[in-house]
């Protein structure tokens, strides 16, 4: 397996390279956010690891460019702001998951593990409900056929939806399974994006529906 570190700092690029080794990685470096664009541009990856405060430029400005290329690339994203706002802002743009400087060892390690597990577990590539569509390797979905123009967080929660239709999904699930927080923020990031999914669902006419349901959630259901 290949992993990009795109990290400026030094002697943590170099910790997070002994630590990726022996997890079976030939890791290849970048310094900055020129380097590593031309990296991700240029070869293929099965884990990038991104630094959010670059020298020369944003990392999730960079993110933004790696998603471009491709959508499949588990990225974990490290950095030394501790904010739920910067935690949201990143996840949102792309990121797989996020993880605060300094950190243990074990746990960058365990949500490596779990990172590729996650883009190795055998998935259809179409999943449906109704006459909505989504393709998990175009990362396209489409309402009979006219396609949905969805954020990256949109897609990821319209297909946790899809795939898990019919059931009711609490808040705190879908932050735990969309978002990967294992806590609630306190915000209303949850509802904020099932309310634009929603209204671009029916502007398309679709006949499958999000209903909210009074003290649980959400649940997904053909009409």
């Amino acid at each position: 397996m290949r992993a990009l570190v795109i990290e400026d700092d030094e002697n943590i690029a170099m910790l997070n390279r002994r630590l990726l080794e022996p997890e079976g990685f030939h890791v290849e470096m970048a310094r900055t956010a020129r380097e590593g664009k031309q990296l991700a541009s240029t070869r293929d990856y099965d884990l990038i690891m991104l630094n959010m405060m670059l020298p020369d430029g944003s990392g999730l400005d960079l993110l933004g460019l790696i998603r471009e290329k491709t959508t499949t690339t588990p990225v974990l994203v490290l950095s030394g702001r501790g904010d739920m706002h910067a935690t949201i802002t990143a996840l949102d743009a792309g990121a797989d998951d996020y993880l605060h400087k300094p950190y243990q060892a074990d746990e960058l390690t365990a949500r490596v593990r779990a990172l590729i597990r996650r883009s190795h577990s055998p998935e259809p590539q179409q999943v449906e409900c109704g006459n909505v569509t989504l393709d998990r390797l175009s990362r396209i979905a489409s309402v009979a056929g006219q396609r949905l123009q969805l954020t990256a967080k949109e897609f990821a929660l319209l297909e946790y939806f899809i795939i898990n239709q019919g059931k009711s999904l609490s808040r705190s699930l879908l932050l735990e399974k969309v978002w990967r927080l294992d806590f609630d923020p306190g915000t209303n990031v949850v509802d904020v994006n099932v309310s634009r999914l929603r209204a671009k669902l029916t502007r398309l006419g679709a006949t499958c529906r999000l209903e909210a349901e009074r003290g649980v959630g959400y649940v997904f259901t053909e009409r």
